[in-house]
């Protein structure tokens, strides 16, 4: 067993650092979305990869047979909506 929980810690203030240098060295937050968008890639991406290390929990990853447990597969939804947020066409309001 792993301390999974101290990773998973770790890994949301690695997500917090991140956001923070995005937010105020970059000019991303000006694109609507974005910050949120990085932030559903990054916190779930944390999760994906952390549940390789957790015990099965049980659940839907029976039913498909995947190899990945039932945070894995619903941490997938979730970075495709983020990378939607942050590359998602924006309409040009002077258009």
């Amino acid at each position: 067993r792993y301390p999974t929980q101290i990773y998973e810690s770790l890994g949301y203030v690695l997500v917090f650092l991140i956001l923070w240098y995005v937010y105020w060295k970059t000019d991303k937050k000006n694109k609507p979305g974005y910050l949120f968008g990085l932030f559903m890639v990054l916190l779930w991406s944390v999760r994906f990869i952390i549940e390789f290390f957790k015990a099965s929990q049980g659940g839907i990853e029976y039913d498909f047979n995947l190899g990945l447990s039932t945070g894995q597969l619903l941490s997938i939804p979730m970075v495709l909506i983020g990378l939607y947020f942050m590359f998602r066409p924006l309409k040009n309001k002077f258009a």
